[in-house]
């Protein structure tokens, strides 16, 4: 009976000791896992936080790009209208034959063609800073302006007087498609800096 006593009570020990152990065990580990997990947390929130900061910092550069991009953009479609205003108001002035007067018609010609060479300059040095849709404008008016010039300046006899009346006033008649062009032009600039709404701009007739 006594062995069976000490068996008993051994047992009994084991158990508790095992329990006990158990019951350390469970929570070392418990504890482990809690400082895995505010470990975790605090290096989720750490990589949050750079993430956010390097987002913050790429916003900011991208914001100061773009400001350098439109303010470089405005300033070249400012050069390029102040150079289109000159032309068009050099071939205006050659369009008409009173201006002739006093053999003026070569000295007209050849202002107007030094006008269209200071825009294609200007412009086309600096197109690649502007959309794809300002400079298509910028083309079909150059273009436009182009054949208004060699219109005329094919129009004109060796001694300034105009070959062919009826052609004359058929190129002057032309001369409402620039201002036609100039404020698609203007819109399409008004729209890169968000002035306004984006519309459908219309083409140049040709």
């Amino acid at each position: 009976m006594d062995f069976v006593k000490d068996l008993v009570r051994q047992l009994v020990t084991a158990a508790a000791i095992i329990g006990v152990a158990g019951y350390v065990a469970k929570k070392a580990i418990e504890q482990w896992l809690a400082q895995r997990l505010a470990a975790h947390k605090s290096d989720l929130d750490h990589a949050s936080e750079t993430a956010l900061e390097n987002l913050r910092y790429e916003l900011r550069v991208a914001e100061a790009q773009r400001s350098r991009l439109l303010a470089r953009q405005a300033s070249i479609i400012a050069g390029v209208f102040a150079r289109v205003e000159r032309l068009h108001q050099a071939l205006v002035q050659l369009a008409m034959p009173r201006e002739h007067q006093g053999g003026k018609a070569m000295a007209l010609r050849d202002i107007a063609a030094k006008r269209f060479e200071e825009f294609e300059t200007y412009y086309y040095d600096r197109a690649i800073w502007l959309d794809v849709g300002t400079n298509t404008q910028l083309n079909e008016l150059a273009t436009l302006m182009r054949k208004l010039l060699n219109e005329m300046h094919f129009n004109l006899g060796p001694d300034g007087e105009v070959i062919d009346r009826t052609k004359w006033v058929e190129t002057m008649t032309r001369f409402q498609q620039v201002p036609d062009a100039r404020g698609a032009l203007d819109r399409q600039f008004r729209t890169l800096l968000g002035v306004v709404t984006p519309t459908t701009l219309p083409a140049v007739r040709e």
